[in-house]
Parts: structure tokens; C-alpha cells; sequence
């Protein structure tokens, strides 16, 4: 099981990637449009298993038979699950 660390602080490539996937996400997620909304960053069946294992993003809402989260708490969710490292020295 991968446990999510919330508590330690975000590093300043972290918080750059957030800020920047913030920017072109809604406020509100639906679970079966995150894999569409993140480029595939994030799978349906990632976050139905850490939902149910108790380490899916921190907080979630049902709707109906639709499960939503806050935009915020998914993209934390995904750095502090997979990490992030940026590539460097490649020329774009």
C-alpha cells in the first residue's frame, strides 16, 4: 500500500507543477474525468484502489452515484503518491 505523506512540505518544482495544473483544471473533479482532465497523469482504477485502501486524496464527495474531489486535493494527492522530478538538460 502507498501511504501518502501530507505532512511534509511540498519542494518548489511540487509546488510549481501544482500551480501550474491548477491553473487549467475545475475546481471540482468527477473521478470517471480524471484520467481525461490529468493527460492520464491519473487512472480511475489508481484512485478507486487508494480510496478504498484509505490513501486516495483527502477528502471526497458523493454526488449521486458520481464521486468528486476538490481540484487542490488531487493534484496533492498525485505529487505526494508518484513524486515529481523534473528533466533537465533537454532542449525543448
Amino acid at each position: 500500500m502507498n501511504k501518502v505523506d501530507w505532512e511534509r512540505p511540498l519542494n518548489e518544482d511540487e509546488k510549481e507543477f501544482k500551480a501550474m495544473v491548477t491553473d487549467h483544471l475545475p475546481a471540482i473533479v468527477c473521478r470517471t474525468e480524471i484520467a481525461k482532465l490529468t493527460g492520464g497523469w491519473l487512472t480511475l482504477n489508481t484512485i478507486k484502489k487508494d480510496d478504498s485502501n484509505g490513501t486516495g486524496p483527502r477528502k471526497r464527495f458523493t454526488s449521486g452515484r458520481k464521486v468528486l474531489y476538490r481540484r487542490d486535493d488531487l493534484i496533492e494527492y498525485g505529487i505526494r503518491r508518484f513524486g515529481l522530478v523534473e528533466i533537465k538538460g533537454i532542449a525543448a
